[in-house]
């Protein structure tokens, strides 16, 4: 049950994410292009449409990250641990990052998400809320992908510890 939720969430976020670096890709193809060929009148808001693609596709990608284990970790200290110190220090760590995105995803995200004030970008006169509304994704994605890798783990602790068994 944990596992096909969360590979359905991968693919989804996958596609956003694909979605949205596509769409980064066409922006700055078209800011090139404009600022290529002299008489194409250079538009203002390509560098800033980019920038909140990249911001978008970063978000959407933060979640299948965490799945496949793809962030940056110092794995010295885990190289010399057992197996089952190994899965605990694991299960430790995702529970301080999901406490650690929880945290960020109530006390700041929503806020900046939901502001009342009336806040518009610069080039495109879009409201800031649809830009800070990419926190909101980040921080939940991974509040929720730690804490299906946290279940994932548990579960698999039965299965460990029936192998540690049949070594001895």
């Amino acid at each position: 049950m944990v596992r096909s939720i969360a590979k359905a969430a991968d693919r989804v976020l996958t596609a956003f994410a694909c979605v949205f670096v596509c769409a980064f890709c066409a922006t700055v193809i078209i800011q090139i292009v404009c600022r290529s060929i002299p008489f194409l009148p250079i538009p203002s808001w390509t560098e800033e449409l980019a920038r909140y693609y990249f911001i978008y596709a970063v978000a959407c990608a933060a979640g299948p990250a965490v799945r496949a284990n793809s962030f940056v970790a110092v794995d010295i200290l885990t190289g010399f641990m057992p197996r089952q110190s190994k899965r605990f220090y694991t299960i430790v760590l995702n529970g301080a990052l999901c406490a650690f995105a929880v945290f960020f995803e109530t006390k700041c995200a929503v806020r900046f998400a939901f502001l009342r004030a009336r806040m518009v970008s610069t080039a495109m006169e879009i409201p800031m809320q649809w830009i800070y509304f990419a926190l909101v994704i980040l921080f939940g994605m991974l509040s929720l992908m730690y804490a299906l890798e946290i279940i994932s783990l548990c579960q698999d602790a039965g299965a460990w510890e029936g192998e540690e068994e049949g070594k001895k």
